[in-house]
């Protein structure tokens, strides 16, 4: 039961890490409005000055100063001095309010490493409890 406990432990640890998050300005975000009509990607700068492309799928949110992310669709919404409007989320949210601005991508590395570490300690256990399970007999 133990195993079990550490395993489900580690996966979810895994899979909340699945995705490279970038935090960026408040200036930065804003360019994420309106998509040109030039390009089905706009890229931006996170907070270190790494530019970060933004598609139609890319999955955005906006995190309150109480610790709650709010999705965002890129490219959908408004942002004005005092708020942030994103209608199609029925989300109305004070500025004032909001702590950061975040932009997730999924990360390649760290989920082949899921899959991996999960698929090992499962062969792992299954291995341990072949090696450890002796021999039956049956009516002696």
């Amino acid at each position: 039961m133990k195993r079990i406990v550490a395993l489900f432990t580690v996966s979810v640890f895994f899979l909340l890490g699945c995705n490279n998050t970038y935090i960026v300005d408040r200036s930065e975000f804003k360019k994420l409005e309106r998509k040109p009509d030039d390009s089905s990607v706009v890229t931006i700068n996170d907070l270190a000055g790494t530019p970060v492309a933004v598609e139609d799928s890319t999955k955005l949110y906006v995190r309150s100063l109480g610790g709650r992310r709010y999705p965002v669709t890129a490219f959908n919404f408004n942002l004005t001095q005092s708020q942030l409007v994103a209608s199609d989320r029925d989300t109305l949210l004070m500025l004032d309010g909001l702590k950061s601005f975040e932009i997730d991508h999924v990360s390649t590395w760290k989920t082949i490493g899921l899959v991996g570490g999960i698929s090992a300690a499962l062969a792992g256990t299954i291995l341990a409890i072949v090696l450890t399970s002796g021999t039956k007999t049956f009516g002696e």
